[in-house]
């Protein structure tokens, strides 16, 4: 009996040559089947290249993706689970070892896209930016220990003894002092706003004052984490306010609502969003800052591939 090309080889194939194709949860469940899960930890070599390809320029988060693993194994788990690329959060929480993470990441051809250089203290006070920029020296070296072009930075955190103006005066006055060092290690800042719905205590929420502050500056170093969870919770209308934004922004990540899970878990049409990015013609890595339905990896990267290529 002939052999049957797997579905994933068709579709990529058709990919190729500029067409889409349906593919549903339960036949990607089968394609998928044979990869790496909690409880198999050794894939099949040809169903993991094929995954591999189908998630290509999607960056798996390893804060929120097998978090009942050890931080360190969890990047061996994304590789056996077909990911080519990963994004993490603190590099200095709980004292890891970015040696390491380094060193890890070449063994398992992982690449780093972003980590966060930068989480707080907030940027609305002054007293914070000498730290701030020192942060930054060593960020970009750790960037480049890691081959990472960018990492992101938060620091906006509400005080009630700045004014709003003022805060975002003296986020945007902490950016663009240290734009010289990131323009020199050549290494992408991107500042990554929150939502005022379940991250309160923050001043940046939403597109507007983030691209006028990136807007101001007028660096390419210095962009926009443009995080869709956040961006929907904030202001909704995400295509037309990615299309109206595309100019600054440097990286996107994605996650459904409700419950932050994966693309295709909740009310977002993924698929349509998808599209959209792709004909805006943004051309980076995609972080995937989501926590999959029940711990359920599998099913998450299943869905995710529906929404992509469905």
């Amino acid at each position: 009996m002939p052999q049957t090309e797997p579905l994933a080889m068709v579709h990529l194939r058709l990919i190729k040559c500029g067409f889409k194709m349906s593919i549903t949860r339960r036949e990607l469940i089968a394609v998928l089947g044979t990869l790496a899960t909690t409880s198999n930890l050794h894939a099949d070599q040809s169903s993991q290249q094929q995954s591999r390809q189908l998630l290509q320029g999607l960056a798996c988060n390893m804060e929120s993706w097998w978090t009942d693993l050890d931080f360190m194994l969890r990047f061996e788990r994304a590789a056996q689970a077909g990911f080519s690329s990963v994004e993490f959060w603190e590099h200095n929480k709980n004292s890891r070892n970015m040696n390491s993470v380094a060193a890890l990441a070449r063994k398992l051809d992982l690449n780093i896209v972003q980590f966060t250089g930068w989480g707080g203290p907030s940027l609305a006070d002054t007293s914070n930016h000498n730290g701030f920029i020192e942060t930054m020296k060593r960020v970009t070296e750790i960037a480049h220990q890691l081959n990472a072009p960018m990492f992101t930075v938060v620091g906006h955190q509400t005080l009630k003894t700045i004014p709003q103006a003022e805060s975002l005066a003296n986020l945007s006055l902490a950016l663009e002092t240290a734009a010289p060092i990131l323009e020199d290690a050549k290494k992408m800042l991107i500042l990554e706003p929150f939502n005022p719905v379940d991250h309160q205590g923050h001043f940046l929420n939403g597109s507007a004052d983030a691209l006028r502050i990136c807007r101001e500056i007028d660096s390419p170093f210095i962009k926009i984490n443009w995080d869709l969870y956040h961006m929907q919770l904030t202001e909704g209308n995400i295509v037309d306010n990615l299309y109206a934004g595309i100019d600054q922004v440097g990286y996107i990540q994605v996650a459904d609502i409700p419950g932050r899970h994966q693309p295709g878990s909740g009310e977002l049409n993924y698929n349509f969003i998808f599209n959209a990015i792709d004909a805006i013609g943004y051309k980076g890595p995609i972080g995937l800052e989501c926590w999959p339905e029940n711990n359920d990896e599998k099913r998450a990267i299943a869905d995710i591939i529906t929404q992509r290529f469905g």
